[in-house]
């Protein structure tokens, strides 16, 4: 046979301009940063609705019920491509993979409807075991086939991603092997590189099952489909928690996406709008990166009415959900945060709000320890190495250190303490060497560092108590390549506390800027450190800034003028010369909140008092105990003089 070479050169030239336009879509749509989502290079939580039969459904009933998603907050939708319950013919592709003209066509106008809207579209395959539509793509030729199908078509649409294999560990007709999904993961990638796949898992996925899911198919992120039973929504906080653990343990992390939680009218338990609540609002605060309002058929009737989202070719979703699906929706927006609140069985979770007002500060609109003799000041506790962690020793646990500070917060704060010093980059451990950085090379964020940051930090918040973060440290800040990455880390901390939408956080720049450990000169010189903060407060106004000066209660004028609040350290001060240090710094007018003096016991108690005495706060630092390793974190008990001398001034 002869080949017409312009024909072949033509037909070359066409798939190279398809794979162009395909590579483009999909960098410049939804892709995974550590363990979040990006669309169009904005984060995003993914937060969804099903709409599982939307191939068969009207026109005009998609729109709708479009409008009504975007109203209610949700920016996701998951579409099957072979769905075919209650003998809809809206799939698009057929039980042997083969393309659906129509169906396919529908899919392509409701991925395009979606995209103008900046929404994403899952994009769902199954084996099918015969209860919901017939059996499908039940040979391993009629899988790949779909595969093929499904990404060569719609690869140059930016806003869906693939779920290979809906519940593909259940061992009916369902069931997918690893190795399968291997294979068609490999298929992906070949055709569109960069678009995200996964597969979904029924019930919670085991440590083994997870490292398979992350080596041997490598997914993009990970689908669990979480047990539906009584207790089930309280649990989700935890195992987000769980698994983000289990993975760095690992070695790989990648984001958690429930896509399929419980639902109502699926058995014996019927989910309230609290149990909706809690359930999507445990899986953010924790980490997760998505999460979906489930619906579906009333199972146990004959005729399923109403179906929800599993047949809407009569009656579109938004018509067919019950009064508790729609009072959860009316919650679910505050709760997955995407107005900035959050809130859970039905009032408002405390979420600890800043602010500095004629000098005092002011914590959800009131002025901290009223009528007390430290009224208006932030009295806290250094706890740098909560976060820890050593990549140097494998056998510490980062995730449980973590987990005994937070359980010990309601006690400090019961005492007095109103805000803590975390790092995210640590503090001296007691030995040299320690490898602990929440930054990369280039200044991006460690997504499992932040994550334990996260949990601080919420749990902070619902004791009423501020986080002071902060950035750099001494024998650290190496790990940054450069001055321009020392500049990009900073930016990024700043951006992702407000994109995450905390109003209880302080941003400490450097801690002991000065310090001679520091190598980068914009770190660790007074121009140098002037510089970013006033680089910081330009960029996020909306935030508080400040860097903190050696141990002998000083800050050069350059520092203090750029600053928020002063941070002065009273480590070596002797306790008599506080006053005389606290009266140089009041000058620029401003609060000034010690965050590190070493002094424990009756020595500690000494410099509290006259700290408080002057107008100051101060900052405790119980090195031995809660900052060299092992770390200990037993509340009042670390050491009964100074939480006394907490409880007595804030009384």
């Amino acid at each position: 046979m002869i080949r017409n070479p312009t024909n072949t050169r033509y037909c070359s030239l066409f798939l190279t301009v398809l794979l162009s336009v395909a590579t483009l879509a999909a960098q410049n749509g939804l892709r995974v940063v550590d363990t979040r989502f990006e669309f169009s290079g904005q984060p995003v939580f993914l937060y969804g609705i099903s709409y599982y039969g939307g191939l068969a459904a009207p026109r005009d009933f998609i729109l709708k019920d479009l409008a009504d998603m975007q109203a209610a907050g949700f920016n996701w939708i998951r579409v099957w491509a072979n769905w075919q319950a209650f003998d809809q013919p809206g799939y698009a592709v057929d039980r042997d993979g083969n393309i659906d003209k129509d169906g396919m066509s529908r899919l392509k106008s409701l991925i395009e409807e979606c995209r103008r809207r900046n929404m994403i579209v899952d994009v769902t395959l199954s084996r099918g075991n015969g209860i919901t539509g017939p059996p499908r793509l039940q040979s391993l030729e009629a899988h790949e086939k779909a595969v093929r199908a499904l990404v060569s078509e719609l690869s140059p649409y930016p806003n869906w991603y693939f779920d290979l294999s809906n519940e593909r560990n259940l061992k009916d007709t369902r069931f997918a092997s690893f190795e399968d999904l291997r294979k068609l993961r490999s298929i992906v990638r070949e055709l569109d590189p960069h678009r995200l796949v996964t597969a979904s898992h029924a019930g919670d996925i085991s440590e083994d099952e997870l490292r398979s899911y992350l080596f041997t198919v490598q997914v993009d992120f990970l689908s669990p489909h979480r047990p539906r039973r009584k207790g089930t929504a309280e649990q989700t906080q935890a195992k987000t928690t769980e698994y983000l653990d289990t993975m760095q343990r690992l070695g790989k992390v990648v984001p958690v996406h429930y896509q399929e939680p419980f639902r109502r009218v699926f058995g014996e338990w019927e989910p309230s709008a609290d149990d909706f609540v809690v359930d999507a609002w445990g899986a953010r605060k924790a980490g997760a990166a998505g999460w979906c309002f489930h619906n579906g058929d009333q199972r146990g009737r004959a005729d399923g009415i109403p179906r929800r989202s599993f047949d809407m070719r009569e009656k579109r979703l938004f018509e067919q959900l019950d009064p508790v699906e729609q009072v959860a929706i009316a919650r679910l927006k505050k709760a997955v945060g995407l107005d900035r609140e959050a809130v859970r069985l039905g009032g408002a979770v405390r979420r600890a709000g800043t602010v500095i007002e004629k000098g005092q500060w002011k914590i959800n609109g009131e002025v901290t320890y009223p009528g007390s003799r430290a009224e208006g000041l932030l009295l806290n506790v250094r706890m740098v190495n909560s976060v820890f962690e050593d990549l140097g020793k494998p056998d510490f646990d980062p995730g449980s250190n973590t987990t005994e500070f937070i359980r010990a917060i309601p006690d400090y704060v019961r005492s007095g303490v109103r805000a803590f010093t975390i790092s995210l980059q640590g503090g001296m451990p007691g030995y040299e060497q320690a490898r602990n950085s929440a930054f990369n090379p280039d200044g991006s964020l460690r997504a499992p560092y932040m994550n334990r940051v996260k949990r601080v930090i919420d749990a902070a918040a619902e004791s009423d108590a501020l986080i002071i973060l902060g950035c750099f440290y001494q024998r650290q800040d190496q790990v940054l390549k450069d001055e321009q990455a020392v500049r990009t880390a900073l930016l990024n901390v700043a951006r992702w506390v407000k994109t995450s939408g905390y109003s209880n956080v302080l941003i400490e720049v450097a801690n002991e800027f000065n310090h001679p450990g520091f190598d980068h000169p914009i770190i660790k010189t007074p121009e140098g450190q002037a510089e970013l903060l006033r680089m910081a407060k330009r960029e996020f106004p909306c935030l508080l800034f400040s860097a903190s000066g050696y141990g002998d209660g000083k800050l050069p004028d350059q520092v203090a003028e750029a600053s928020d609040f002063l941070m002065p350290h009273f480590n070596s001060t002797p306790v008599a010369e506080i006053p005389a240090r606290i009266a140089a710094l009041q000058r620029f007018s401003k609060p000034i909140v010690c965050n590190e003096d070493d002094k424990v016991g009756s020595e500690g108690a000494a410099a509290l008092e006259a700290c408080v005495a002057n107008g100051a706060s101060w900052g405790y630092m119980n090195q031995k105990t809660n900052q060299y390793f092992p770390f200990v974190f037993n509340g009042p008990s670390d050491d009964e003089a100074v939480y006394a001398k907490f409880r007595e001034v804030t009384k």
